[in-house]
């Protein structure tokens, strides 16, 4: 193993606090008080998850055309303080930094693989203060990247950026599609973390280089003694 890629949400950090609330906020700058908060959610997370080139600010624009609504002129300086609100309340989760500081000090390549507009998730990543640690961050919403996981590119694109083949990298992630079927399926190898690995991986696919841990602790334990690493 020559090279480690991580998810970021609810694998290396999570948003603190209520997204509900966050989301009532944003609903509520945007002048929007006549939709349903249910509705506004959902049209918010159907444009989070589209392929290509996005931004928060964009899926905002979106969600205007669809309700039919005009985007405020100010919609730019909106989206920056609802992102800088984002991000102060974004956590790195027990065992990140210093798993993080193992690895590097071990001379092993990192990379960050996550989903979402990339303002938002680079925004996150800031709050976390862990860039430094990542030869490559490659963002779904990245217009030089515009793949979401599980999508074949964003893995060719990390192992590419980190000088590895599929077989020299490790995929770390909490989601069995985005980051473990995708791993696989690309050749890497796949640790999924968290409580879909601690109650046994649901259905998770059955491969020789997948492994299941149930915090990054035990991740940590798992990468320094390859011996470990059974399915």
């Amino acid at each position: 193993m020559r090279a480690v890629c991580f998810d970021l949400d609810d694998t290396l950090g999570r948003y603190a606090s209520d997204f509900s609330a966050f989301l009532a906020l944003v609903r509520n700058e945007l002048a929007l008080h006549q939709c349903d908060m249910n509705a506004f959610a959902r049209l918010v997370s159907e444009e989070m998850r589209r392929d290509g080139p996005l931004t928060f600010e964009l899926v905002l624009r979106r969600v205007l055309e669809r309700l039919q609504q005009r985007p405020p002129a100010d919609l730019a300086a909106l989206t920056r303080a609802a992102l800088a609100m984002y991000a102060a309340d974004y956590r790195p989760l027990p065992g990140a930094a210093e798993l993080l500081d193992r690895l590097d000090a071990a001379g092993v390549k990192l990379a960050l693989l996550t989903n979402g507009p990339d303002d938002m998730q680079r925004a996150a990543l800031a709050a976390l203060g862990f860039e430094g640690h990542f030869r490559a961050v490659l963002v779904s919403g990245d217009r030089d990247v515009a793949a979401r996981k599980p999508a074949p590119r964003i893995f060719s694109l990390a192992c590419t950026a980190l000088e590895v083949t599929p077989e020299e990298a490790v995929m770390v992630g909490d989601d069995l599609d985005a980051d473990v079927a995708g791993a696989l399926d690309f050749g890497m190898g796949a640790v999924l973390v968290g409580p879909l690995a601690e109650a046994g991986g649901g259905a998770a696919p059955s491969a020789p280089a997948l492994w299941r841990a149930r915090d990054l602790a035990e991740v940590g334990r798992l990468l320094a003694e390859p011996s470990r690493m059974a399915p």
